[in-house]
């Protein structure tokens, strides 16, 4: 496994305590993701929503105390997960971007993938992430399972999937990762149970197949969807199958911002609960 070095990143990581405890806030920004992990003062976060919700993302790591933005990772570039970039590289320009890079042709569509594309490709701060990398912040370490490799321009096939590790907790985050993803990472991977599953595609009727439920077995199944989404998500055969894996599921349409508490060794809980 590779620990990816970012040194004009990782300085200010020593300085996290082991101690503190890790936090997860699914940001609700209406139609999109943007997930923010939080260790005390710094942040890492995790997609931005649409460009329409910058403002809403921003706030929200102020809110939240987030002092130092230690990464941004976009998971794939669909404008839902991407194109609040401008925004927040306009406000932490010393914050480094991490995404898979994958190769996209000059006309690809829609607009917007392709203008955070160009602007991507110049950012002197962007660095790539694969299947093998590993992120060390603090005590969590951010394992990459997919993708190792392109084979077209889908972005969803393609966008990354992390492992999130806390001491003796894990978060499963799936970004627009479909089904034929799920099948593949059952293949290559042993140890895909997590105590939180970010679900993957908005919960899609393509994402969240019953056998890679049963390898995950998340406590938490989070949703992030807007109320009454153009393409039906989340798709009622996904609800079901998230309910017979057991669980409870936190959807952002119905709660705002989701917050998880995630000790190194105690239980995950809301935040808020003891």
């Amino acid at each position: 496994m590779r620990f990816l070095i970012l040194a004009i990143a990782l300085i200010s990581f020593s300085a996290l305590a082991p101690a503190q405890e890790l936090r997860l806030i699914a940001l609700d920004v209406g139609e999109g993701q943007a997930i923010l992990l939080q260790h005390g003062e710094h942040g890492i976060l995790i997609d931005t929503g649409h460009a329409g919700q910058a403002p809403r993302v921003l706030q929200a790591l102020t809110e939240n105390g987030i002092q130092s933005l230690d990464l941004l990772i976009l998971t794939h570039l669909h404008p839902d997960h991407a194109s609040g970039y401008f925004r927040l590289r306009e406000a932490y320009p010393a914050t480094p971007v991490l995404d898979a890079q994958q190769p996209l042709p000059p006309n690809i569509a829609p607009d917007m993938v392709r203008w955070v594309n160009e602007s991507l490709s110049t950012d002197p701060l962007r660095r790539r992430l694969s299947a093998g990398d590993t992120l060390p912040w603090g005590d969590v370490r951010i394992e990459v399972l997919w993708p190792a490799t392109f084979v077209n321009t889908n972005l969803n096939r393609h966008s990354l999937v992390l492992h999130i590790h806390h001491g003796k907790r894990s978060v499963l985050l799936m970004g627009d990762a479909n089904k034929e993803v799920e099948q593949q990472l059952l293949r290559q991977k042993e140890a895909l149970a997590a105590d939180v599953l970010i679900v993957g595609h908005h919960g899609a009727a393509d994402a969240s197949d019953t056998a890679f439920l049963a390898a995950v077995q998340p406590t938490y199944s989070v949703i992030s969807v807007n109320h009454d989404n153009l393409r039906g998500y989340p798709a009622s055969n996904t609800l079901r199958r998230l309910a017979a894996a057991g669980g409870q599921i936190l959807r952002t349409d119905e709660r705002g911002d989701i917050c998880l508490r995630l000790p190194a060794t105690e239980p995950v809980t809301h935040c808020g609960q003891q």
